[in-house]
């Protein structure tokens, strides 16, 4: 028997919505819903601040939120953080100074559904939380805002990300 380097790479990416899953439903059984969500909101902020650090100083980058990231490298890091758990996205910079970023296939959402779970998690609120403080972590003046969810029965999930003047 044997396990291919594609086969692991599976197995590690399920195993990351996994045990996320796992622990929610551990936890929402003790402290109900709410409680737990907000402790994984938590959780979740902190676990991509400190992935964007890491990737900051793989890449000799120091991050300080007080200065404007260009916008490529805010696609570089949210990409960077995406591709961690095998979600699939795409993104571009607009002719008017935005971030257009989609995600195509999300891991999170399919184990949802495959739990029967889609309609209980507020995924944009989750995102808008999440990604919120991520962005903050990379530019203090930036925000999102969504324009296409899969919850709201579009095909795919996106966001716009805008720089306010400081």
């Amino acid at each position: 028997m044997d396990i291919n380097n594609e086969q692991l790479e599976r197995l590690r990416l399920g195993a990351l919505t996994a045990i996320d899953g796992l622990w929610f439903l551990a936890l929402e059984k003790q402290l109900g819903f709410e409680k737990t969500l907000e402790m994984d909101l938590e959780v979740w902020k902190n676990y991509g601040a400190i992935l964007l650090k890491r990737v900051a100083r793989m890449n000799h980058v120091a991050l300080d939120p007080q200065k404007d990231m260009p916008l490529e490298e805010v696609l570089f890091y949210l990409g960077t953080l995406s591709r961690v758990d095998g979600t699939e996205y795409s993104g571009r910079i607009t002719g008017s100074g935005e971030l257009e970023f989609r995600i195509d296939h999300c891991p999170w959402y399919e184990n949802l559904k495959s739990m029967g779970r889609e309609k209980l998690i507020p995924c944009e609120m989750i995102d808008n939380t999440i990604f919120g403080h991520w962005l903050g972590v990379l530019d203090g003046s930036l925000s999102m805002e969504f324009t296409r969810s899969r919850q709201r029965g579009d095909d795919h999930c996106a966001w716009t990300v805008r720089r306010a003047p400081r």
